[in-house]
């Protein structure tokens, strides 16, 4: 009766196990909750017609909306153009605007996003350091807004839609895969 007492027991705890393993969330507070959220959010902005109230309210806010970055009239210009610039005819209107305006330009990066790792699979090899099974999975987002005068007169998006990646690592010596690296004999 003991015996099945204990076998019950480890198998409860060995269960349990999984919920032990690490699990991280990078994730900052936006109003989006998916990457076709702040797509749309974005969508609606109209370049030489968008005042920074409306894109305010869509969300994209520089002194609200978290991880976004100022950028000056230069950073926005390289941020923009390749290098060497080859032909003005070839330079977006909002950019060639933007450095006539020089001063008066700036330029708001948003980078919002949600991802989330989590280490799956069996506790005792994570732990013991012979196998880590790691999922990383999400969404980002990124969007130059370029303001003269209060109003957008450029925009451009990036992003990664749907994160969906997975590291496995695995030391078959387990807990010592890393003590002959810092092994130094004596002279």
């Amino acid at each position: 009766m003991l015996k099945v007492l204990k076998l019950i027991l480890i198998a409860f705890a060995l269960a349990g196990c999984a919920s032990m393993l690490p699990s991280s969330k990078q994730e900052d507070s936006n109003r989006w909750r998916d990457f076709e959220d702040v797509k749309n959010s974005y969508d609606l902005i109209i370049p030489y017609s968008t005042d920074m109230a409306t894109v305010s309210k869509l969300g994209f806010d520089p002194f609200k909306t978290p991880n976004t970055q100022i950028l000056n009239y230069s950073q926005v210009v390289r941020a923009v153009l390749p290098s060497p610039i080859q032909e003005q005819a070839t330079i977006p209107k909002g950019i060639l605007d933007c450095m006539k305006s020089q001063e008066g330009c700036v330029g708001y990066l948003v980078e919002p996003s949600r991802v989330r790792r989590e280490r799956v699979g069996n506790f005792a090899l994570d732990f013991m350091n012979f196998k880590r099974d790691t999922r990383t999975y999400g969404w980002k987002f990124s969007a130059l807004i370029v303001v003269i005068n209060n109003r957008v007169v450029y925009k451009q998006w990036s992003g990664s839609p749907k994160i969906d990646q997975s590291e496995l690592r695995s030391n078959p010596l387990g807990p010592f895969q890393g003590t002959g690296e810092s092994y130094r004999p004596l002279p």
